[in-house]
């Protein structure tokens, strides 16, 4: 119907709804920052901007449906008791498919639908109805999912509160029933920190009994003896661990969350999501990519060389935002409009007396906020100073938190100060069962502040009505403005408001804290996201030089690139090494080729060079193939990989062997947070690896540390050694987060994967009969015991498996020292509740 089309364009271009949105964008500020209801449309203003966005909602085309929207949002505060307002909100939300905010708008009023809206609802909630469940998709949803059906791999983006989750859940449901449970199924995500919350939300979804949902890579026994399917949920370097085993079921499609993370510049682990996901479309399984906001979503279509026809750009949200700055220095406030004029409030920014916490407090009153701080000392010292302004909660839940974090980490721990207020502060080095309880209270609304780092940009689903951003900075990197989107978008809850307020705050003249207002607020004011250009297809900033370099271990093209870009490099070169020697051909494998005249022979003698097989060099892609072929070149014939005996000693002494056969030393000392900028930091691994393998607990590691540093009498704070003190509740906490982080991202990843490349070697060579233990399994676990690890791979976390093991063994049943049975319920029935009370509630949700 050209002709609506026409009236929407009139519509948008119109000047006088510029002057209605500018007059209701500036009443909606007015009540947010002052609580003051005092700019007024008259009733011709109010019923003219509802027929305006009711002719807007009728467009087929993303701004005009989202000016409709916005319209609706900023209008519900004040009018959403209005019969007129009810009304046009009834019509304008169904022509939009958007009835979660429909129930929002309306709520319990008694509206009679025209027959226009009648039927369109009709149609919409028959045909728009999600498989399985009693929700309808919007529009956009609706016409992405049937998209999904007719295709064999997909690619899109859309804003952060889309519901790119819910999409893929439902499509998931949808394959399984559908094509009859005959598929596995992996989701990739770009983290461990994403991996239990959503496997959590799968066990929810996934009705269907004949299926499991598995983290590990490792199929247990338990349930290859019941002929099962399996949803896996998988970081990359799981995920290529799972493809080099051929005894694994095969997988049959693959849903990349968080896609940008395979194309992004500043992420050391770019590389390894590339690689993985080109392992598995080797094997091909059909891919599925989700993204925030890209505009050029066939991109990840074109970097595996799938057809870029199949593709979906969603610009429609489901919910509005209102974005603001306030600037403490300069004294002053603004407005972003969706007319491109900036409303200004020079009253606004005044400095006093704790007046960060005022403005939280004010803004943030009886919703939802979360407060992006970037780094983690700048998050734990905002919490606490925020905190210290409130009064105390009397709530049973914030309580058990509290006893367990006391428990299970330390009771000196800062986030017990701020529990008490019904404030937290989430971070990635957080223990995973910490942060699950956190993010439950938060949107339980027990807890109503938030303060984070980019933890959030991992793809933690977390919205707030109010995300308040203290940083424009990642690091020490400024947003880039998919970042910022991805945090930003997080302001508005579907199903929970209208809308929700993107507060950047300047709260003093300082780097990376909005301290270039006119240049970094472009990305605020203007909402527009440049297209991606990865470096595999585009080769930018010297990238395959850099790569010919890597692979001559020669310096690269300057001195001056930070760590994280020459470990993207020495990643991709790898990689580029085994595509020579899988005969693999890529893009990046074709484009290296034909920008380096020389890159052929060049790979052609390193193969002839090297000694190590291609499963080994795929499994282990972030370790320059020359140190594996120096250790291949060391080993003796007699040799096992690792001592038979774990010790304090032997740990050491491993930790020495690795320093000197991969060259810790250059390729480990240096960048923001190296794993060892001096050989005698070995020491304090060598304690901590051979804790974390004993299975000692982590509140028993904690207090093992602590008096490591006694003993040692000194301790790196804050770039300079100082004088060690047990009573000093800031070195404390320092310890328990650096300990927290080093198991996660030293042990459990860089040691790890030295570890299993070195076994792997020895293995190789010397006949795996003969290598021994495998030390690597041993640091991605946290036990030398099979029974532990045994009770993870079904899905329990290290704690309870510990439990169980120790306490409850009688309710499991083994063949051959394999698990092949586990009585759920007799267990739960059996554990002693006041022991136990926070682990019997986590089993519960696991295994009933």
């Amino acid at each position: 119907m050209k002709w609506l089309e026409a009236m929407v364009r009139r519509a948008l271009n119109d000047p006088y709804l510029d002057e209605l949105t500018r007059k209701l964008e500036y009443k909606y500020a007015h009540i947010f920052l002052y609580q003051k209801d005092d700019i007024l449309l008259t009733e011709k203003e109010f019923d003219d901007v509802l027929r305006f966005a009711d002719i807007l909602s009728r467009s087929d085309k993303a701004d005009g449906r989202n000016k409709a929207y916005k319209i609706v949002s900023l209008l519900y505060d004040v009018y959403k008791d209005n019969v007129q307002f009810q009304y046009y909100a009834n019509s304008i939300l169904t022509k939009l498919g958007n009835f979660a905010s429909l129930s929002i708008a309306v709520g319990n009023s008694e509206i009679v639908d025209t027959i226009e809206t009648a039927l369109e609802k009709q149609i919409k909630k028959t045909y728009q109805k999600v498989p399985f469940n009693d929700l309808v998709f919007t529009d956009p949803q609706y016409k992405l999912f049937e998209a999904m059906k007719d295709s064999n791999h997909y690619s899109f983006s859309g804003p952060t509160s889309f519901g790119k989750s819910f999409i893929m859940d439902a499509f998931i449901q949808y394959i399984i029933t559908e094509r009859h449970g005959i598929d596995n199924i992996v989701i990739l995500v770009p983290t461990r920190a994403l991996i239990n919350q959503v496997t959590a939300r799968l066990k929810k979804t996934i009705t269907n009994k004949n299926y499991k949902v598995l983290a590990h890579p490792v199929v247990p026994m338990i349930y290859r003896n019941r002929m099962l399917k399996y949803v896996f949920v998988f970081t990359p370097e799981r995920l290529i661990s799972y493809l080099g085993e051929k005894e694994n079921p095969v997988i049959n499609y693959m849903f990349v969350d968080e896609a940008h993370k395979i194309i992004a510049e500043k992420d050391s682990r770019s590389p390894l999501y590339y690689h993985a996901i080109l392992l598995a479309e080797r094997k091909s399984i059909k891919l599925y990519f989700a993204s925030p906001n890209i505009p050029n979503a066939h991109v990840f279509l074109q970097l595996f060389e799938k057809s870029i026809d199949e593709q979906m750009i969603i610009k429609e949200s489901p919910v509005a935002q209102n974005r603001f700055f306030i600037d403490y220095v300069e004294g002053k406030g603004r407005m972003f409009t969706e007319t491109g004029e900036d409303i200004i409030f020079q009253d606004l920014g005044k400095k006093e007396q704790d007046y960060v916490g005022k403005l939280l407090r004010k803004l943030g009153k009886n919703c939802k906020n979360i407060v992006y701080c970037n780094t983690v000392a700048d998050t734990i010292d905002f919490a606490l100073k925020f905190s210290k302004g409130l009064p105390e909660q009397n709530d049973a839940r914030i309580d058990s938190l509290i006893e367990l974090i006391k428990s299970y980490i330390h009771k000196d721990y800062f986030l017990i100060d701020c529990l008490k207020k019904g404030v937290a502060f989430h971070f990635g080095r957080l223990p995973q069962r910490i942060r699950e309880r956190i993010e439950r209270l938060f949107e339980e609304k027990v807890i109503d502040y938030m303060f984070c780092t980019s933890t959030l940009l991992e793809g933690v689903n977390l919205p707030a009505k109010n995300i308040f951003i203290f940083s424009n900075a990642i690091g020490n990197s400024k947003f880039s403005d998919v970042d910022f989107w991805n945090l930003a978008g997080r302001a508005g809850r579907l199903s929970k408001e209208l809308s929700g307020n993107i507060i950047c705050v300047r709260i003093e003249d300082k780097k990376n804290r909005w301290d270039n207002p006119n240049k970094d607020l472009e990305v605020v004011r203007n909402k527009k996201i440049e297209a991606v250009k990865p470096l595999v297809i585009n080769g930018q900033k010297n990238f395959y030089t850099n790569l010919d370099y890597s692979l001559r271990n020669k310096d690269f093209t300057r001195a001056n690139y930070s760590q994280t870009e020459k470990e993207v490099w020495d990643h991709y070169a790898n990689i580029v090494f085994s595509h020579q020697a899988s005969k693999t051909d890529s893009i990046l494998m074709s484009n290296f080729l034909r920008k380096n005249a020389d890159g052929k022979k060049l790979l052609e003698r390193m193969e002839k060079e090297n000694h190590i097989p291609l499963y080994i060099l795929e499994q282990c892609s972030n370790i320059k193939v020359i140190y594996q072929n120096k250790v291949w070149e060391k080993i003796k014939e007699s040799e096992s990989a690792f001592p038979n005996e774990i010790t304090t000693q032997t740990c050491l002494e491993v930790l020495e062997k690795m320093y000197d056969y991969y060259n810790w030393g250059e390729e480990e000392s240096k960048g923001r947070n190296p794993m060892v900028k001096q050989r005698t930091r070995l020491q304090y691994f060598a304690v901590l690896m051979y804790s974390w393998m004993k299975s000692t607990p982590l509140n028993m590691m904690i207090i093992y540390i602590i008096n490591y540093y006694k003993r040692k009498g000194e301790i790196w704070d804050r770039n300079e050694m100082v004088i060690f003190n047990p009573n000093d509740r800031n070195q404390i906490n320092l310890i328990i987060n650096n300990l927290i982080s080093d198991i996660d991202n030293v042990l459990r990843f860089k040691i790890k994967n030295y570890f299993l490349n070195y076994y792997l070697i020895v293995s190789e060579k010397v006949g795996k009969q003969n290598a021994g233990a495998n030390w690597a399994e041993y640091v991605e676990y946290g036990t030398t015991d099979d029974i532990i690890i045994e009770l993870q791979n079904i899905g329990l976390p290290r704690h309870l498996s510990m439990m169980i093991k120790d306490d409850y063994i009688d309710f499991l049943t083994f063949e051959d020292g394999m698990l092949v049975d586990l009585n759920a319920r007799e267990l739960i029935e059996n554990i002693d509740c006041k022991k136990y009370k926070n682990e019997i509630e986590e089993l519960k949700e696991m295994i009933l």
